[in-house]
């Protein structure tokens, strides 16, 4: 939402209102259904505790790029969305691997914005999926 705010200068109910009075081009019209979706799910979540917001983004990339998507970090992803980890070690154990080798597919994982870092602790790091799905497509 705030880059939303910073892009366009103004608040969601700013931008909605002049969206109503007299309609945006094609890019920006995209920007308010999706802005749209984002206040409205933050709100519900304010006032019911549940969050229920899915966003679909599509990442195009070239066959050098997709590199990144070895079996093992695909490993790494499956054992995310289906097992409770306490940490990057704990991660490790589960998959029986090496904890630096996890560590480093889990930092590219990071780069692409598929996994995400929380701390818990002075020294712990849990490592988070922030993809549900992923889908690939060759053309």
């Amino acid at each position: 939402m705030r880059k939303f705010r910073e892009k366009y200068g103004m608040s969601f109910e700013e931008f909605e209102e002049r969206f109503l009075e007299r309609g945006l081009d094609r890019k920006a019209a995209a920007d308010y259904y999706e802005w749209a979706g984002l206040v409205h799910s933050y709100r519900r979540y304010v006032e019911e505790g549940e969050l229920d917001y899915v966003l679909e983004e599509i990442l195009e990339m070239k066959p050098e790029e997709l590199r990144v998507l070895t079996p093992r970090r695909i490993e790494l992803l499956a054992a995310l969305a289906t097992t409770r980890v306490e940490s990057i070690s704990d991660l490790a154990r589960k998959v029986r691997r090496n904890v630096k080798n996890v560590y480093q597919d889990l930092q590219a994982l990071r780069r692409l914005g598929w996994v995400a870092f929380r701390r818990r602790g002075r020294r712990n790091l849990v490592p988070e999926p922030l993809v549900d799905e992923i889908t690939l497509l060759i053309r």
